[in-house]
């Protein structure tokens, strides 16, 4: 009797688990069923001399009528530049962060030794001229999300076309739950227990998981394309939930991911 009693509350206790675990990685009810072209370049469509995060990779797009990724951040003085690193370095040579320097300091930086700037997230807007965006936002561990958010809102409001917002931190997919309901919001991950990228076991379980939809609930999920986990595979079998690939780099890459994603964040080879 008491091996039956046994069985029994450890088979309560993995049911118990296991809807702890599918109410986790719950998504955002359906209400996004796709995005409006299936490819977006990459922080623009750079290479063969055109940096990356430019006007230039951006009017480029605009030009191949492609959607684009791109990455926000704050300068020291609250300006919204389109930069991915938080560092200067590998673009500018300079060993400087982004968020030390006012944006009138930053203009003195160029890009990979081209006549190219970083630009400003207006500039680039305006750029872009009503391509789909997808938004990444940035910011620094423990940093208070909700001015970055709310800046990002305000050019969004002025977007006559699609631009949804995507991050790894899933505070800032929260603030816009939270604030913003309407905008579509998206959930970055990757597998972190292959490469941790500075966080604690305990943080790269969650976020390889996506243990972290239970604070934003995302409309849709941005994997690293040549990455799964538990968590993500079971996020797809039970909600089904919009998924964006990243980065396919070259044609191979790009059919592959097609097997699995409804839209791909692309680099040319």
């Amino acid at each position: 009797m008491l091996g039956t009693n046994a069985m029994i509350i450890a088979g309560l206790f993995i049911l118990l688990l296991g809807i702890l675990f599918i109410y986790l990685i719950k998504p955002n009810v359906k209400r996004f069923t796709g995005f409006p072209v299936p490819m977006f370049a990459h922080r623009g469509l750079h290479g063969k001399g055109i940096p990356e995060n430019s006007l230039a990779a951006f009017a480029r797009a605009r030009e191949s009528e492609l959607g684009v990724e791109l990455d926000v951040r704050f300068t020291s003085d609250k300006k919204l530049v389109v930069f991915h690193d938080d560092n200067l370095k590998r673009l500018c040579g300079v060993d400087i962060p982004v968020e030390s320097i006012t944006y009138e300091e930053l203009k003195n930086y160029r890009l990979l030794g081209t006549d190219e700037g970083v630009p400003l997230f207006e500039e680039v807007l305006n750029t872009l001229k009503g391509m789909p965006i997808i938004c990444e936002i940035k910011s620094l561990p423990g940093e208070n999300v909700n001015e970055i958010c709310e800046a990002v809102l305000r050019h969004m409001k002025a977007y006559n076309s699609f631009m949804c917002i995507e991050s790894f931190n899933p505070f800032v997919v929260q603030w816009f739950s939270k604030n913003r309901p309407d905008v579509i919001r998206g959930q970055l991950s990757m597998n972190f227990l292959k490469e941790r990228e500075g966080l604690a076991f305990v943080k790269a379980f969650v976020m390889t998981h996506l243990f972290i939809n239970v604070l934003g609930r995302p409309d849709f999920i941005a994997y690293r394309f040549t990455d799964d986990s538990a968590g993500f595979y079971l996020c797809r079998k039970i909600f089904n939930p919009v998924c964006a690939a990243w980065t396919a780099r070259g044609e191979k890459q790009q059919e592959q991911a097609r097997l699995k994603y409804k839209a791909i964040i692309f680099e040319q080879e």
